[in-house]
């Protein structure tokens, strides 16, 4: 007798979870619409809600077992919310629309959370409102660096000010010989002063650990001192204070009258609503670079550019004096900025091969531009070999450049497609053939949907991070449907009856589900081979774990079977809740309501027939 109550609980499994699959093929012709899906997901839930409160809550409660049914339903919910956290937090979250909103809204509030509670330790905003403060946070955006990284270099821009929210930075200054002068840890600011006073950064920033930064842009300040006189009073007494005045006397050398004048213009700027300009203005060479633009030679993305572009070009470019035996950037950094020389020579040396000759690049030659335009990593290093002046491209300011200088997106476009980047990917970063292709390819296709450049560096990376993803999407589905299981192995108990109700219920939940998600893990990458063998075996799982359920159900004393019934009932009430609910009204809106009620009336007509 047992083992047909398990072969039919297993029979019965297979059955409730042939949607799964089925779901997935379907796929193969036809893509379904958001509304299309919201309605059968709702029409499923409804139909579920029926079967349970039917065939699981009311015969626990027909033997009077309220207390075990309701002890079991509240374990079951929590079990289900602990694993499924588990789940999400190692990419399961994924597999459907509502998880990932969720998910992210949840990183957002913790995310805020964090920089709120860094910033308010700041001292240059200390005392202000709570939601001063909050607001600030809120334009906060965060930035990871790795040990060795440099955030910034003296002589930059300085257009954010940082503070960290876990790590190590040291603040270095070339006029003492590159030696820390500062060491900064959570909680403390950097960077302020010259986004503040709009002078060029005075010292290095480098991280001494991986290190998490929120940083704030002088134009988030901006729009906060804009819309809070609170922080524009705090700031205006923070640039009449000593330390504005240090600053500008001490890193700047700027004359004490020169100092007061742009105080007071600051201050009276800031009291009528506007920023002040620049204490210190960043020295560009503007007018030599436009003049030799077009015999930098090395690279050949500024050759034949109009005129309006050069000059566009000319605005974002910062010149740098160096010295010699200075060092610019080392193999394995970051490459966030592109060099080119105006005058003085530079070597490019790769300490991996140190028999190996210097590269010795000289006036208007660029160097750096691989990994510039690829995100990758520098694979050499580069050694100031005599007095230089450079000029200077970062990322960021590049980036913005090609959304609004066609030819000069142009020309990045007709640059990918090189053989000498793919052979660079490949002999440089270990590329395979293919991902150097994949890499370039959604580089072209960015570009011409008006994205930006993916970085190499971090797809490499991104194919460790996630490479158990689809295991923890394939661990999240299989999630949802165990308590789906254990239902059925309850259910098959009373002389091995079967609900229609039940069984109806689960296939059409499985259905949408199936639909809803093999879409998303498709726009994974995931290839439709191994979406559909995911869902089978799902399937097949379905049926092993409704037999599995039979038996442990079968052998237990009425009291612990209301409690399994509970755990059950409470684990798919609690997935119905958090993830069909939510996915179906997320793709669908208002149509939820009906279609839910209308799974729940045909569920409950099914039980007529038994």
């Amino acid at each position: 007798m047992l083992e047909s109550v398990t072969l039919l609980a297993f029979a019965m499994g297979l059955l409730s979870a042939c949607s799964l699959p089925l779901g997935t093929l379907t796929t193969r012709i036809w893509t379904p619409s958001d509304w299309s899906v919201a309605v059968l997901m709702a029409f499923g839930g409804g139909a579920l809600l029926a079967a349970l409160a039917i065939d699981l809550v009311g015969s626990a409660l027909e033997r009077g077992h309220f207390f075990a049914l309701a002890a079991g339903c509240i374990a079951g919910g929590l079990l289900f919310r602990v694993l499924n956290d588990i789940v999400n937090n190692k990419g399961g979250f994924l597999r459907k629309s509502s998880t990932v909103i969720l998910y992210l809204q949840r990183r957002r509030r913790e995310r805020l959370a964090r920089a709120f509670a860094s910033l308010k330790r700041a001292p240059f905003l200390g005392g202000l409102p709570a939601d001063v403060v909050k607001d600030l946070a809120g334009r906060a955006v965060t930035l990871e660096v790795q040990t060795g990284d440099t955030i910034y270099r003296d002589q930059d821009p300085a257009e954010q000010f940082y503070i960290i929210d876990a790590g190590a930075v040291e603040l270095r200054a070339r006029r003492n010989d590159m030696k820390p002068h500062q060491t900064l840890g959570p909680g403390d600011a950097f960077g302020h002063m010259g986004c503040i006073t709009g002078a060029p950064r005075a010292t290095y920033a480098v991280a001494t650990a991986t290190t998490r930064l929120w940083v704030v842009t002088d134009e988030a300040l901006r729009e906060a001192v804009d819309s809070s006189p609170e922080l524009a009073q705090h700031l205006c007494e923070f640039i009449n204070g000593p330390a504005v005045a240090e600053h500008l006397l001490t890193y700047h050398r700027l004359q004490p009258d020169q100092v007061r004048t742009w105080v007071d213009h600051s201050v009276e700027g800031i009291r009528r609503g506007a920023m002040a300009g620049a204490a210190v203005a960043v020295d560009r060479h503007r007018d030599t670079f436009v003049a030799v633009s077009d015999r930098i030679s090395r690279f050949p993305l500024f050759k034949d550019l109009p005129q309006e572009e050069i000059d566009a070009i000319a605005d974002i470019v910062i010149c740098k004096h160096h010295r010699r035996g200075e060092t610019l950037f080392h193999q394995n950094e970051a490459a966030e900025r592109l060099y080119i020389i105006e005058q003085g020579c530079v070597a490019l040396i790769d300490p991996s091969q140190p028999t190996r000759r210097p590269v010795e690049i000289g006036e208007n030659q660029v160097f750096g531009g691989f990994s510039f335009i690829t995100g990758a990593r520098h694979t050499v290093s580069a050694v100031v070999d005599a007095d230089t002046d450079l000029w200077v491209i970062r990322k960021r300011d590049f980036d913005t450049l090609l959304a609004r200088c066609p030819t000069l997106g142009a020309h990045v476009r007709d640059y990918l497609q090189t053989e000498d980047v793919e052979r660079y990917l490949e002999t440089r970063h270990s590329f395979d053939a293919n991902r150097a292709t994949q890499w370039t390819r959604k580089a072209i296709k960015s570009l011409d949907t008006g994205g930006l450049i993916p970085s190499a560096a971090t797809m490499a990376s991104e194919v460790k991070t996630h490479a158990g993803a689809p295991l923890a999407i394939w661990l999240g589905i299989l999630l949802d449907g165990i308590p789906e299981a254990f239902v059925i192995g309850a259910s098959v108990l009373n002389g091995g009856h079967i609900s229609y109700s039940l069984i109806a219920g689960l296939f059409l939940s499985n259905y949408p589900e199936a639909l809803s998600s093999s879409v998303g893990m498709r726009q994974q990458g995931m290839s439709f081979a191994r979406v559909l063998f995911m869902w089978t075996s799902l399937m097949v799982l379905t049926g092993v774990c409704a037999a599995i359920g039979a038996l442990v159900f079968a052998g237990a004393p009425l009291t612990v079977v209301s409690l399994l019934e509970g755990i059950a009932a409470g684990a798919m009430l609690t997935m119905i809740a958090e993830t069909m609910m939510p996915e179906a009204y997320f793709k669908g809106g208002s149509v939820v309501g009906l279609s839910t009620l209308s799974g729940f009336l045909v569920a409950i007509f099914f039980t007529t027939l038994e």
